[in-house]
Protein backbone atom coordinates (compact mmCIF):
# COMPACT_ATOMS: atom_id res chain seq x y z
CA UNK A 1 0.00 0.00 0.00
CA UNK A 2 0.92 3.25 -0.99
CA UNK A 3 -0.05 6.96 -1.54
CA UNK A 4 -0.55 6.98 -4.98
CA UNK A 5 -0.11 10.70 -5.71
CA UNK A 6 0.68 14.31 -4.26
CA UNK A 7 3.31 16.00 -2.83
CA UNK A 8 3.70 12.37 -0.51
CA UNK A 9 3.16 9.82 -3.76
CA UNK A 10 5.34 6.88 -3.55
CA UNK A 11 5.70 6.73 0.30
CA UNK A 12 4.86 3.42 1.14
CA UNK A 13 2.25 3.06 4.08
CA UNK A 14 1.94 0.26 7.23
CA UNK A 15 -1.41 -1.59 7.87
CA UNK A 16 -2.40 -4.13 10.09
CA UNK A 17 -2.28 -7.44 8.90
CA UNK A 18 -5.72 -10.01 9.15
CA UNK A 19 -8.94 -10.93 7.49
CA UNK A 20 -10.74 -7.85 9.47
CA UNK A 21 -8.82 -5.48 7.64
CA UNK A 22 -9.56 -4.43 4.19
CA UNK A 23 -7.78 -1.19 3.07
CA UNK A 24 -8.66 0.66 0.57
CA UNK A 25 -7.20 -0.69 -3.04
CA UNK A 26 -4.45 1.87 -4.76
CA UNK A 27 -6.00 1.26 -8.11
CA UNK A 28 -9.99 2.76 -6.24
CA UNK A 29 -7.72 5.81 -4.22
CA UNK A 30 -6.16 7.01 -7.71
CA UNK A 31 -9.83 6.85 -8.96
CA UNK A 32 -11.39 8.62 -6.21
CA UNK A 33 -8.87 11.40 -6.13
CA UNK A 34 -8.43 11.66 -10.07
CA UNK A 35 -12.53 12.03 -9.89
CA UNK A 36 -12.21 14.96 -6.82
CA UNK A 37 -10.09 16.52 -8.41
CA UNK A 38 -8.71 20.17 -7.63
CA UNK A 39 -11.99 19.88 -4.81
CA UNK A 40 -9.40 18.20 -2.68
CA UNK A 41 -7.13 21.31 -2.40
CA UNK A 42 -7.40 23.44 0.65
CA UNK A 43 -10.68 20.89 1.42
CA UNK A 44 -11.52 20.23 5.20
CA UNK A 45 -11.51 16.27 4.93
CA UNK A 46 -12.83 14.27 7.18
CA UNK A 47 -11.80 10.20 6.89
CA UNK A 48 -14.01 8.17 8.88
CA UNK A 49 -13.44 4.77 9.86
CA UNK A 50 -9.87 5.71 8.69
CA UNK A 51 -7.88 1.72 9.31
CA UNK A 52 -4.61 2.89 8.39
CA UNK A 53 -4.96 6.15 7.72
CA UNK A 54 -4.19 6.14 3.66
CA UNK A 55 -6.85 8.28 2.64
CA UNK A 56 -6.55 10.83 4.85
CA UNK A 57 -3.02 10.70 3.85
CA UNK A 58 -3.86 10.97 0.35
CA UNK A 59 -5.84 13.96 0.94
CA UNK A 60 -2.99 15.66 2.83
CA UNK A 61 -0.65 14.80 -0.15
CA UNK A 62 -3.16 16.61 -2.57
CA UNK A 63 -2.90 19.58 -0.47
CA UNK A 64 -5.97 19.32 1.76
CA UNK A 65 -6.20 22.27 4.28
CA UNK A 66 -7.46 20.40 7.02
CA UNK A 67 -7.79 16.32 7.71
CA UNK A 68 -9.26 14.38 10.48
CA UNK A 69 -8.99 11.22 11.22
CA UNK A 70 -11.74 8.89 12.88
CA UNK A 71 -11.13 5.59 14.00
CA UNK A 72 -12.40 3.75 17.20
CA UNK A 73 -9.74 1.03 17.39
CA UNK A 74 -6.65 2.19 19.00
CA UNK A 75 -4.70 0.13 17.43
CA UNK A 76 -5.45 1.29 14.11
CA UNK A 77 -5.24 4.97 15.39
CA UNK A 78 -1.50 3.82 16.41
CA UNK A 79 -0.75 3.39 12.83
CA UNK A 80 -1.99 6.58 11.38
CA UNK A 81 0.38 8.10 13.71
CA UNK A 82 3.17 6.35 12.60
CA UNK A 83 2.05 6.20 8.69
CA UNK A 84 1.89 10.20 9.21
CA UNK A 85 5.03 10.22 10.66
CA UNK A 86 6.78 8.19 7.63
CA UNK A 87 5.32 11.14 5.04
CA UNK A 88 5.72 13.93 7.70
CA UNK A 89 8.51 15.75 5.43
CA UNK A 90 6.58 15.27 2.17
CA UNK A 91 3.42 17.19 3.90
CA UNK A 92 5.45 19.70 6.34
CA UNK A 93 2.98 21.98 7.57
CA UNK A 94 -0.21 20.12 6.64
CA UNK A 95 -3.12 20.61 9.35
CA UNK A 96 -4.52 17.23 10.78
CA UNK A 97 -6.45 15.89 13.73
CA UNK A 98 -6.27 11.52 14.41
CA UNK A 99 -9.38 10.90 17.03
CA UNK A 100 -9.71 7.97 18.59
CA UNK A 101 -13.44 7.35 18.74
CA UNK A 102 -16.00 5.72 17.86
CA UNK A 103 -18.12 7.67 14.57
CA UNK A 104 -21.10 9.43 16.13
CA UNK A 105 -19.03 10.78 19.13
CA UNK A 106 -16.59 12.27 16.62
CA UNK A 107 -19.50 14.02 14.53
CA UNK A 108 -21.24 15.02 17.76
CA UNK A 109 -17.78 17.01 18.77
CA UNK A 110 -17.77 18.18 15.11
CA UNK A 111 -20.31 19.94 15.79
CA UNK A 112 -20.22 21.48 19.26
CA UNK A 113 -16.44 22.53 17.33
CA UNK A 114 -18.42 24.10 14.55
CA UNK A 115 -16.32 22.09 12.33
CA UNK A 116 -17.75 21.48 8.61
CA UNK A 117 -16.17 19.71 5.76
CA UNK A 118 -16.05 19.69 2.36
CA UNK A 119 -15.53 16.11 1.84
CA UNK A 120 -16.26 13.26 3.83
CA UNK A 121 -15.17 9.81 2.84
CA UNK A 122 -16.13 6.70 5.00
CA UNK A 123 -15.30 2.79 4.90
CA UNK A 124 -16.99 1.29 7.47
CA UNK A 125 -17.05 -2.50 8.03
CA UNK A 126 -18.97 -3.88 4.82
CA UNK A 127 -22.01 -5.39 5.99
CA UNK A 128 -22.03 -3.31 9.06
CA UNK A 129 -24.98 -1.00 8.00
CA UNK A 130 -22.78 1.70 9.68
CA UNK A 131 -23.45 3.97 6.79
CA UNK A 132 -27.09 4.73 7.60
CA UNK A 133 -26.17 6.03 11.30
CA UNK A 134 -23.44 8.03 9.87
CA UNK A 135 -25.18 9.39 7.05
CA UNK A 136 -28.09 10.46 8.87
CA UNK A 137 -25.63 12.10 11.64
CA UNK A 138 -23.81 13.81 9.07
CA UNK A 139 -27.33 15.05 7.88
CA UNK A 140 -29.12 15.72 11.20
CA UNK A 141 -25.39 17.58 13.07
CA UNK A 142 -25.50 19.75 9.82
CA UNK A 143 -21.39 19.54 9.27
CA UNK A 144 -21.08 18.82 5.41
CA UNK A 145 -20.49 22.09 3.92
CA UNK A 146 -22.75 23.81 1.07
CA UNK A 147 -21.74 21.56 -2.03
CA UNK A 148 -20.06 19.03 0.24
CA UNK A 149 -19.36 15.62 -1.01
CA UNK A 150 -19.47 12.45 1.31
CA UNK A 151 -18.12 9.54 -0.31
CA UNK A 152 -19.40 6.13 1.05
CA UNK A 153 -16.63 2.66 0.11
CA UNK A 154 -19.05 -0.74 1.10
CA UNK A 155 -18.88 -3.99 -0.39
CA UNK A 156 -20.02 -4.35 -3.98
CA UNK A 157 -22.59 -6.79 -3.04
CA UNK A 158 -24.50 -4.77 -0.14
CA UNK A 159 -27.72 -2.78 -1.05
CA UNK A 160 -27.14 0.59 -2.62
CA UNK A 161 -26.38 3.11 0.24
CA UNK A 162 -30.11 4.91 -0.05
CA UNK A 163 -31.23 7.77 2.27
CA UNK A 164 -33.68 11.13 2.30
CA UNK A 165 -31.10 13.16 2.39
CA UNK A 166 -28.56 12.18 0.36
CA UNK A 167 -28.41 11.55 -3.39
CA UNK A 168 -26.15 8.92 -5.49
CA UNK A 169 -24.54 10.88 -7.86
CA UNK A 170 -21.70 8.29 -9.23
CA UNK A 171 -20.95 4.69 -7.99
CA UNK A 172 -18.11 3.24 -9.28
CA UNK A 173 -16.71 -0.53 -8.53
CA UNK A 174 -13.43 -1.76 -7.71
CA UNK A 175 -12.95 -5.36 -6.99
CA UNK A 176 -14.94 -6.38 -4.08
CA UNK A 177 -16.06 -2.67 -3.20
CA UNK A 178 -18.07 -0.24 -4.56
CA UNK A 179 -17.67 3.50 -3.74
CA UNK A 180 -20.90 5.84 -3.88
CA UNK A 181 -20.10 9.43 -4.00
CA UNK A 182 -23.03 11.29 -2.92
CA UNK A 183 -24.35 14.61 -2.24
CA UNK A 184 -27.03 16.68 -0.04
CA UNK A 185 -30.66 16.33 -1.45
CA UNK A 186 -31.01 19.92 -2.00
Amino acid sequence: MRVVSGFARGHKLICLEGDAVRPTSDRAKEAIFSALGHKVASSFFLDMFSGSGAIGIEALSHGAAFVAFVEAEISHTDIIQRNLAHVSKAISGSNYKVINDDAGRALLAFKSAGTKFDIIFMDPPYKSLLWKTVLNNIYEMNILREHGIVIVEMGKDEPKPVTPHFNIIKNKVYGAASVYYMELDQ
